[in-house]
């Protein structure tokens, strides 16, 4: 039987952003967990004493803010995300496009919580999970870059994606995701890399990982991420 989740007639005036106050409180308070289903907006409204229409502004708001999302079709309605990395991505997008974060800006980032996780990776990451991440370096490999650039570039983010992961701490994806995903559509935009040293990069920091080799593994990350700096900078983005 699904969860009942039981809302508190507002105030007319600004009903609205009750509305959305109250589906804060709930996330916090965990009332209200990722993706569970949102009453309808005939429910919601009945159970907030408002208008649908208002219902409905306040759902807008919500989904704008990353806290919700709506679904279309037979089993459409508002549910709670999974995350708000989308969001995070899009406010990133924003900032570049207004010149607020420097390409300088994203790799920083990058270096300072990707180095962090590595730490931890060598800490917890169990040998089948290190072996998991050397089969998303084969599949990587396997691509032809010149032949499928997009595709060789979504493995190489599903490997710090999940590199991310098996840090153990839930916050790093978080944060990570949203500059992979601004580091994927830059290189996307710029181009291949030549050769294989991406490639290689990965192999050296496998093999530190699996060494256990905490001070290495951080040396060939920051390595690889200052290399890919340099290559967005010696190439015009198009």
């Amino acid at each position: 039987m699904s969860k009942t989740v039981q809302f508190q007639p507002t105030k007319p005036r600004r009903a609205v952003d009750d509305i959305i106050e109250q589906v804060r409180v709930m996330l916090d308070e965990g009332t209200l967990t990722p993706g569970m289903k949102l009453p309808s907006e005939r429910e919601f409204a009945e159970q907030l004493a408002v208008s649908r229409n208002t219902v409905r502004e306040a759902l807008r708001m919500l989904e704008v803010a990353g806290l919700i999302t709506i679904k279309r079709g037979a089993t459409g309605g508002a549910y709670v995300v999974d995350s708000n990395t989308q969001a995070i991505t899009q406010s990133l997008v924003d900032g570049m496009t207004l010149t607020k974060y420097t390409l300088l800006d994203i790799i920083e980032a990058r270096i300072a919580i990707e180095t962090s996780a590595v730490i931890k990776v060598v800490e917890n990451a169990t040998d089948d999970e290190l072996d998991e991440l050397d089969e998303l370096v084969a599949q990587s490999a396997a691509i032809d870059p010149q032949a499928d650039w997009e595709g060789r570039l979504a493995s190489y983010f599903r490997f710090h994606d999940r590199l991310i992961e098996l840090s153990g701490n839930p916050i790093f994806p978080v944060i990570a995701r949203p500059l992979h995903e601004m580091a994927n559509r830059v290189s996307a935009r710029i181009g291949s890399f030549a050769g294989d040293v991406i490639i290689q990069s990965r192999h050296r920091l496998m093999h530190a990982l699996h060494a256990r080799d905490a001070e290495a593994a951080v040396a060939e990350l920051r390595s690889y991420l200052e290399l890919l700096y340099e290559r967005w900078v010696s190439r015009p983005i198009d």
